[in-house]
């Protein structure tokens, strides 16, 4: 009977490992579910996309158009960019214009200093025709296309702006709370400044929640 209960000791004493390591890999097995549940219902929940105003103005100010991007309207793009490849154009096609008849005017009246009633021909101009020209009218070439050139820079400048202005304004209003908690209705009411004389009007009545 002694050997029988010291045989069975031996027995219970060499399962116990065994029973522990099972356990101890259940544990870990559980704990790994546990966590991939964790990750994949973070990722299965997005974040919302948040604009903060401040960011598209100053990306605006820095790189026209980023403010849009960051405002996610991608079709005001074109505008940008297009108001700035119009006003580009027009600086170098008057500026050179400008070079041109300076350079005539230079050549023709400072240079030989003819009379200011003489008339020169210009050959080869930018409309490739031959004209004949007095100073004043040459000088009125002169200052009319550096006018255009330099309105051209402004406008780059007003482009500028209205892109940084356009960035802020809408950046705003996507921030802007539109809830339930406010809301108004328009109901009819009787005005009576005295019993004898009643108008009918109308009240507008605001609500917040």
């Amino acid at each position: 009977m002694k050997k029988l209960l010291i045989a069975l000791f031996f027995f219970i004493g060499s399962l116990l490992p065994t029973q522990a390591q099972v356990l101890k890999e259940s544990n870990i097995v559980s704990l790994k579910d546990s966590v991939t549940n964790t990750i994949a219902k973070k990722d299965s929940v997005k974040t919302p996309y948040k604009i903060i105003p401040r960011v598209a103005t100053l990306r605006s100010a820095m790189v026209p158009g980023w403010g849009q991007i960051y405002n996610r309207q991608y079709w005001k793009l074109p505008l940008v960019y297009g108001g700035f490849a119009v006003n580009i154009y027009y600086i170098i096609t008057n500026q050179a214009k400008y070079s041109y008849y300076k350079q005539q005017y230079i050549n023709n009246f400072q240079v030989t200093s003819p009379p200011s009633s003489a008339k020169i021909t210009l050959y080869g101009d930018e409309s490739g025709t031959q004209r004949e020209v007095t100073s004043s009218q040459l000088n009125t070439f002169v200052n009319g296309y550096r006018r255009n050139r330099d309105g051209s820079y402004l406008f780059i400048a007003v482009v500028w702006v209205a892109n940084i202005i356009d960035a802020n304004v809408t950046a705003h209003l996507k921030t802007f709370d539109l809830t339930d908690d406010i809301s108004f209705k328009i109901q009819p009411t009787l005005i009576s400044p005295d019993m004898m004389n009643a108008v009918y009007g109308a009240k507008l009545t605001f609500a917040f929640k």
